[in-house]
């Protein structure tokens, strides 16, 4: 238990600032707000919110409130580790369908541009079409934010209503190791981690086919070649999803069928605890926020470099 809360103490902390980081720029510079980076603000809020429940177990711990344990029953839970529980399902799934909504994205997106290029070689329609594209991004959006919330807040409530909240090996979250309604998180856990690699790696053979020709003489072909690039940054925060919530995963399924792992409890502590701070790293080191901080440090922006990048037309 005390490995557990100083692994929260030392991760929480910095995956907060993280995330703060990425929803603090995202605000502030209009050249980083595009339809892709639509899904890592939101994300980047999930997790903030997701991290801030290893702040408050550690407060707990401190208060001497109950809340881990490998108890089947939830009889005896208290409202401070209910309440924990309910909201570290809401947001813990709030971050995993952010994450698999941004593989949803990729893959549409990269799909629908080989399918128009196919179809069109026409270098200024792609230009003229962005303002277009853009209020069909809009619209689209509404709908993935009702399936994402929409999902969590039945996801949550129904766990809730069953009253399985309550202590647990990692802190306050559903009851009972065995417990069926752990499914409501494994479920979701294994089609989303699934379907991303699936969809990784067709994304991965179709861009090994098609690479783009280092010249770019056109605005449309720099346009294709940022947008291979977000799309490519994207695809970055999908892998970590993957790579991060894979312990969690190997966990919950283990303690299902009784195999109890102290390795495991540690790793997903850690894992599912740094997923914003790497989130935040991968943010701050694309080539799109790079060059935006290098002309806003460096060099005083003018209006030849306001067309530099196209995609957040």
């Amino acid at each position: 238990m005390k490995d557990i809360i100083l692994i929260y103490m030392i991760c929480a902390p910095i995956s907060m600032i993280g995330s703060l980081f990425i929803i603090i720029t995202w605000l502030l510079y209009a050249k980083l707000k595009n339809s892709g980076s639509n899904f890592i603000f939101f994300q980047a809020i999930s997790d903030f919110f997701f991290t801030s429940k290893y702040i408050i177990t550690i407060i707990f711990y401190y208060l001497n409130i109950p809340q881990f344990s490998d108890e089947t029953s939830s009889t005896d839970t208290n409202p401070y580790c209910f309440s924990l529980g309910l909201f570290s399902q809401f947001f813990g799934q709030a971050t995993i369908m952010w994450s698999y909504t941004m593989t949803v994205k990729v893959f549409h997106s990269y799909f629908e541009m080989k399918k128009k290029n196919n179809h069109n070689n026409n270098n200024n329609n792609n230009i003229g079409n962005n303002n277009n594209k853009q209020n069909s991004v809009d619209k689209t959006l509404k709908w993935y934010h009702l399936f994402v919330w929409g999902f969590c807040l039945v996801n949550a409530t129904i766990i809730g209503i069953s009253k399985q909240y309550g202590p647990s090996s990692t802190g306050c979250w559903i009851v009972g190791a065995n417990n069926p309604y752990r499914f409501f998180e494994l479920v979701p856990l294994y089609f989303t981690i699934t379907t991303s690699i699936i969809i990784l790696i067709l994304i991965l053979v179709k861009m090994k086919k098609s690479k783009p020709s280092s010249l770019l003489p056109t605005e449309s072909m720099r346009y294709n070649q940022q947008a291979r690039e977000f799309k490519i940054q994207l695809m970055k925060f999908v892998l970590i999803f993957i790579i991060f919530w894979l312990p969690a995963t190997v966990l919950r399924t283990l303690e299902y069928f009784g195999i109890e792992e102290t390795f495991f409890i540690l790793l997903d502590a850690v894992s599912v605890s740094l997923q914003a701070l790497a989130n935040s790293l991968v943010w701050a080191t694309s080539p799109q926020f790079l060059k935006l901080m290098k002309r806003k440090v460096v060099n005083k922006p003018n209006k030849q470099m306001e067309r530099e990048y196209l995609i957040n037309k």
